[in-house]
């Protein structure tokens, strides 16, 4: 039998487990074995457990910490992740029989983190009013195009620069190309979560914010697709097309079929009642059924449960439904676990071993940075927005989050 992997692989490749079956699951506590309580870290469901316990406490006792010099929760799940990860707590013994054992690894914190994350992301599209993206004001639909394209130009110019382009590899030119796309994406979710933050919502520049982020988000969007289609089509056209009409369905079925389900729903129950439990569960199924869709049709699994968040209808009762009763739990526990689990991943040995591939990351980072805030800033000045505004604009619209962290770590 090959070797199980080291800690936190780096690399994508294929290993075999000898595993138990059935499998073990629930435990009879510490009671089952008093002289070795930690056979109970041998069951699946208990090990879930105390990981999701030691990245909860961490990540808070660190915030608690943190907080009066204005760091974010954010910001300390990601530094709890690093302190979590394989170069400190994980060469303890005691702290890597929770987080690395040999019989399941991280799989388990893996599958819940990429599970609530998905919610978030069907979340998120309940939250985004479609028509906000299609009925924004010019000026909206042009900073939100502007601060996409920007960062992306600034990105392909730095590309022609460096010299050592030639000598790249192509896992080297795609990291590079999908890098400077992540970093020039402006996520709705992102903005909407430093509008709350900051309390400003609500307000004029709150509104042109989320505006122009479900414009930027929406051709984000629409430009991914278009460079896996171009991708696809060098490859195959007849895939190209196959996967055209699957995406074209899809979308069909979920706004003219879903969507007159959902609204149907709402019609249905009386003014003033909430929405019966039994259709809140099959929304929730759907969502997660059409993320395994996605990735059944080789596409992104977040693709999916976003897309069919959008076909939500926004606002009470269902919508303002679905964000009460998940909203709480899936950013207070899956999103923490899935931030902290992705920092742990980092491997600072990597930034050593290659400093010409990290200077490029942190003059692209930099670079790219400076060309949405700067254009953002530009847009909104012109536009007659006072001074300090549109610098509060810019450096808004030019924040990340869990999004970028996520398709980073991916």
């Amino acid at each position: 039998m090959v070797e199980a992997p080291s800690p936190l692989p780096h690399q994508n490749d294929t290993y075999e487990f000898c595993i138990i079956l059935p499998p073990r699951i629930n435990s009879a506590g510490i009671w089952e074995n008093l002289a070795y309580p930690s056979t109970m870290l041998t069951y699946s469901l208990p090990l879930l457990e105390m990981q999701i316990v030691v990245i909860f406490v961490s990540s808070h006792l660190l915030f608690a910490i943190l907080k009066p010099l204005g760091i974010t929760l954010f910001a300390s799940q990601i530094i709890a992740g690093l302190i979590l990860g394989p170069p400190i707590m994980g060469k303890l013994n005691a702290f890597r029989n929770i987080f690395y054992r040999r019989e399941l690894g991280v799989e388990m914190i893996d599958a819940v983190s990429v599970f609530g994350f998905t919610l978030f992301i069907f979340l998120t599209g309940v939250k985004m009013d479609v028509k906000m993206a299609f009925n924004s004001t010019k000026k909206s639909v042009v900073i939100g195009i502007i601060s996409l394209l920007s960062p992306i130009v600034v990105g392909i110019v730095l590309h022609k620069t460096f010299n050592e382009h030639k000598r790249m590899n192509d896992v080297i030119k795609t990291e590079r190309i999908v890098g400077t796309l992540i970093e020039s994406t402006t996520s709705f979710s992102v903005i909407a979560c430093v509008l709350t933050e900051l309390k400003i919502i609500n307000s004029e520049l709150g509104r042109l914010a989320l505006s122009s982020a479900s414009v930027g988000d929406l051709s984000t969007l629409f430009l991914v697709h278009i460079i896996s289609l171009s991708h696809d089509w060098a490859t195959s056209p007849l895939l190209a097309l196959q996967r055209v009409l699957v995406a074209f369905l899809f979308i069909t079925v979920l706004f003219f079929v879903f969507r007159p389900m959902m609204f149907w729903i709402i019609k249905k129950t009386p003014e003033g009642e909430p929405i019966e439990e039994v259709y809140i569960v099959a929304i929730l199924m759907v969502a997660i059924g059409c993320a395994i869709f996605t990735h059944w049709t080789q596409q992104a699994p977040l693709i999916g449960a976003f897309l069919f968040g959008l076909a939500v209808p926004d606002g009470p009762p269902l919508g303002s439904t679905l964000i009460n009763k998940f909203e709480c739990f899936v950013n207070g526990i899956f999103l923490a676990v899935y931030i902290t689990a992705s920092a742990m991943r980092v491997n600072p040995r990597k930034m050593v071993s290659n400093p010409p591939r990290v200077k490029f990351s942190i003059i692209s980072f930099f670079l790219t940075f400076l060309a949405k805030f700067i254009s953002c800033f530009i847009a909104s000045f012109v536009s007659f927005m006072p001074f300090r505004d549109s610098l509060a604009f810019g450096l808004i619209m030019s924040s990340k989050g869990v999004v970028e962290l996520a398709s980073l770590s991916n």
